[in-house]
């Protein structure tokens, strides 16, 4: 499964199909989402999109993303969902389809990139300087290490304590990003750190920070269905 890690997990089988799942949250990616229940066959006389009435010809299907019932004509789209661990492709409902396209887009193309990290400009608010600074993913996708020049101690900064962030673009210089996040650590007051798009920096670079800024989207979006995994 492209850009999912597997350090810490199990294999098991699902009535959806094989996956690879954490041994505990501590271990889950923030990017994950936990398998749905399914909605019971009973509660869904109809197709839950085209409202179809199911029949001996008509049979039922369950979206493995969402859990809802479904026709065969609705749901009979499959593909990968790293997001959901499973190791083959999996039946899926024309919507979840959609969303799913998008986030393998993500998983194939920018966790290489995040892992494989950038060199940014960090502009550091207390001694007021800008250093140039290795910015990447873990491996685990658990934490963004920002390491400075040899007077700075790298800094882990868990996803899931990333409470907001924002990206500009400066419009007249090749479309140089700037991504502005802020985050809090256990027991301290809020931090923003600012990482910065250089000059003369390789196209990788603008890349890294659009991906940064959709792996915080998707993270905000995990932590909201199940939580910190804390």
């Amino acid at each position: 499964m492209a850009g999912m890690s597997t350090v810490g997990k199990k294999l098991i089988r699902s009535k959806s199909g094989l996956r690879i799942v954490p041994l505990s949250d501590s271990d889950r990616s923030p990017f994950e989402l936990r398998e749905p229940e399914w909605v019971p066959d009973k509660e869904s006389p109809t197709c839950m999109d085209c409202k179809e009435k199911f029949d001996f010809l008509k049979r039922r299907h369950h979206c493995r993303r969402c859990g809802r019932v479904c026709c065969s004509n609705c749901c009979d789209n499959k593909l990968a969902l790293p997001r959901m661990c499973f190791l083959d492709p999996v039946r899926l409902c024309d919507s979840c389809a959609k969303a799913t396209s998008k986030e393998n887009d993500f998983y194939e193309k920018d966790l290489k990139s995040l892992i494989t990290g950038a060199i940014l400009c960090l502009e550091n608010d207390i001694e007021y300087e800008t250093v140039l600074a290795q910015c990447r993913l873990s491996p685990d996708h658990r934490h963004l290490i920002v390491a400075g020049g040899d007077n700075h101690t790298p800094l882990a900064i868990p996803m899931h304590r990333v409470a907001s962030s924002q990206i500009t673009s400066k419009q007249n210089e090749s479309d140089i990003h700037t991504l502005t996040l802020q985050y809090c650590l256990a027991g301290e007051e809020e931090e923003s750190l600012q990482v910065s798009v250089p000059n003369d920096a390789p196209v990788s670079a603008n890349h890294f920070v659009s991906a940064l800024q959709r792996a915080i989207f998707m993270m905000q979006e995990a932590r909201a269905v199940i939580g910190t995994g804390e």
